[in-house]
């Protein structure tokens, strides 16, 4: 039996600080600096905006001892971004740039592109998407090392995979969960740039973030972020990737960015069109844009696709939550009943069976059920129930929906 560092939730990475050397101008051609320069502001602008948490500082000319840049970096200073401007024979220019490590241990990452002048702005954006890609792999791969700490790394990436794999094969639970992000960290200490184990990451922050009642109120955010970084990145590397797509689908949606995971959805369905998950978490989200109707065929369609148990417990939660919107809520529990006979220990399919409980005027029954949900989750937070269900979307169809549903729980002291 493996034992596991004892770990908490969330598993944040750590803050980027990164420094700009100015880049060299090997080209020959003095009139070539004036682009270099401006090519240099641009990159800071542009990844400030599309960095994602990553700290951009700029070393200026007077500062940089170009034969040993690191010895210009200020402590926190983490990685350095290095490069040359160099003209080949055909006319074109060739830029080289390297990531190091400030300190000067670790290996970085190099790279080489070859264009004409005239591309000198577009190629920008690519060479700035590539740079953070880069860094925040970097950067995983050390929070990685240190998550599983003097952890044996006797294991494959392969069966690393495979155990987390089996871990999320059963119930959702807190315990399942973290024992697969556990052996996800395991390979990506050894491999950052595996597309599996980032899909495997972004979904077990998916978990969290789907059932925040898990852990502390800073976990939710920090692990949604975690977790669109990490599909972004898999998908950076494997864009046909339709799980990962469908994932960070639903991490959009969690996030209240609901037509952004409409759109996720389906590209994962053009991807893999036998994708059940994908094509019922598109009814669950659609119930969110006022559309509960949409929920039960596209579950129903999906289950048909898909027929794996643990499966069906999120599948009949869905259609559960759209009943009740519906206002039928003995469909409701007949749904959310079946969700939690595969999965006894789903938060959400509990909260809902309060509600509809609640709607049909069970009020003793939902009070029972408020007790047993408080005494399996003591740390629950009223802000938990607020950000799943009621902030997540503004449509005045689903408001006009819910709001009388969520109404009654706050009665029992569940929601803001």
């Amino acid at each position: 039996m493996t034992t596991w560092p004892k770990s908490r939730w969330p598993r944040l990475l750590p803050s980027i600080e990164v420094a700009l050397v100015p880049l060299r101008n090997l080209s020959g051609d003095a009139n070539q600096q004036h682009l270099l320069d401006a090519f240099t502001d641009d990159l800071v602008t542009d990844f400030v905006q599309d960095g994602c948490g990553l700290s951009l500082k700029r070393i200026t000319h007077e500062r940089a001892q170009l034969h040993n840049p690191a010895a210009t970096a200020e402590p926190e200073i983490e990685y350095l971004i290095i490069g040359t401007l160099q003209r080949n024979t055909s006319g074109t220019l060739r830029m080289d740039l390297q990531i190091r490590d400030a300190a000067g241990i670790g290996r970085g990452w190099a790279g080489q592109y070859e264009f004409s002048p005239e591309e000198l702005k577009s190629i920008q954006v690519k060479i700035t998407r590539r740079i953070s890609r880069e860094l925040h792999l970097l950067v995983l791969q050390q929070a990685s090392r240190r998550a599983v700490g003097t952890f044996d790394r006797e294991f494959g990436v392969d069966e690393c995979l495979s155990r987390a794999m089996d871990a999320m094969n059963g119930s959702i639970t807190p315990e399942l969960t973290a024992e697969a992000q556990n052996w996800i960290f395991v390979a990506l200490a050894t491999d950052a740039r595996n597309a599996e184990a980032l899909t495997g990451l972004a979904l077990t922050c998916q978990h969290l973030v789907s059932n925040p009642w898990w852990s502390d109120q800073y976990a939710v955010p920090a692990l949604s972020d975690l977790g669109r970084r990490a599909a972004a990145i898999a998908l950076d590397l494997a864009p046909e990737n339709a799980t990962a797509k469908c994932i960070q689908g639903m991490l959009l949606s969690a996030a209240g960015r609901l037509e952004e995971a409409d759109q996720a959805e389906e590209q994962a369905l053009a991807t893999d069109p036998e994708l059940g998950i994908a094509r019922a978490f598109l009814g669950y989200n659609a119930a969110f844009l006022g559309h509960a109707e949409q929920t039960l065929p596209a579950v129903e369609r999906a289950m048909r696709l898909d027929q794996t148990d643990r499966r069906y417990s999120i599948s009949f939660f869905f259609c559960g939550f759209a009943e009740l919107l519906l206002g039928r809520p003995e469909a409701a529990i007949g749904f959310l009943q079946k969700s939690l006979e595969r999965n006894p220990g789903y938060g959400s399919a509990q909260l809902l069976m309060i509600a509809a409980l609640l709607q049909l005027g069970r009020n003793r029954d939902a009070t029972c059920a408020v007790t047993e949900f408080r005494e399996q989750f003591p740390a629950a937070r009223t802000s938990d129930f607020e950000q799943l269900w009621v902030a997540r979307s503004t449509n005045p169809v689903y408001r006009a929906q819910a709001n009388p549903i969520f109404a009654r729980m706050r009665s029992l002291g569940i929601g803001g």
